[in-house]
């Protein structure tokens, strides 16, 4: 697979921007590199969080005013890279797509407008989740679809989307299967050789242990908490931007 930068080029969302009439010659015309900085990387970079998305005009519209600001969407591996200290060659100032719970509104409404620009982005889903008749849902084989015919990234959000810190206390072992097996059936559902290397706390809800468990198990994990400056010591409790 082709790396960030030659698949989802400055050049390429330029054209897609312009073709909704966006004035975009305020660009910066220079190239940049975010310099990484070992042991320990800060980096502003927005993660935004999505859930339903119920209007994809508003959606492209949205990512549209983000390219046109100069931002650069890369992938949650990139940002890893960076944390960890690899000095990656940037066009713009980076960030991150994200959608929670694997609603059936981001496929239909979000993907068409992903695949067309060839932006990349990452699903936090329940592998086997059966709903709760309030919304509706993707399933497994949209999750294994998205990897392997659209290139998005798919990262475990539990299987039952319980509050880690509470299940925790209340069953360890279910708490345990909810951080470890949902990953390995994760994989298994997407097949091939995908490594599920992400994580996302269901509520945002976490606690010394539950980190601890995920770190054993997974490169990086999302959290609610507000910001947009990331820190390789914090590659574990993500901060991230609600849009919906």
């Amino acid at each position: 697979m082709r790396n960030d930068n030659e698949r989802w080029s400055r050049r390429r969302l330029l054209r897609r921007a312009g073709a909704l009439g966006l004035a975009l010659a305020g660009w910066a015309t220079t190239s940049g590199r975010a310099r990484a900085q070992a042991p320990s990387v800060r980096l502003e970079c927005p993660i935004l969080t999505y859930h339903e998305v119920s209007n994809r005009a508003r959606f492209t519209q949205q990512l549209a005013q983000r390219l046109q600001q100069g931002y650069q969407p890369i992938s949650l591996d990139t940002l890893y890279r960076l944390l960890s200290g690899e000095d990656v060659p940037l066009w713009g100032q980076p960030f991150v797509l994200t959608f929670d719970d694997g609603l059936r509104s981001q496929r239909t409404n979000a993907l068409p407008v992903l695949r067309d620009w060839q932006v990349p982005a990452v699903f936090c889903v329940m592998p086997d989740w059966r709903g709760d008749r309030v919304h509706a849902y993707m399933s497994n084989a949209d999750f294994r679809m998205l990897v392997q015919e659209y290139g998005m990234e798919v990262v475990s959000h539990t299987f039952n989307h319980v509050a880690l810190p509470r299940e925790r206390v209340r069953n360890p072992g279910g708490w345990q299967a909810e951080i470890v097996q949902s990953k390995e059936r994760l994989e298994e559902i997407v097949g091939g050789d995908y490594t599920v290397r992400g994580f996302c706390y269901p509520s945002g809800a976490y606690d010394a242990p539950t980190v601890n468990l995920v770190g054993q198990y997974y490169a990086y994990a999302l959290t609610t908490r507000p910001g947009t400056l990331q820190a390789t010591a914090e590659l574990l409790i993500l901060h991230r931007t609600s849009m919906t």
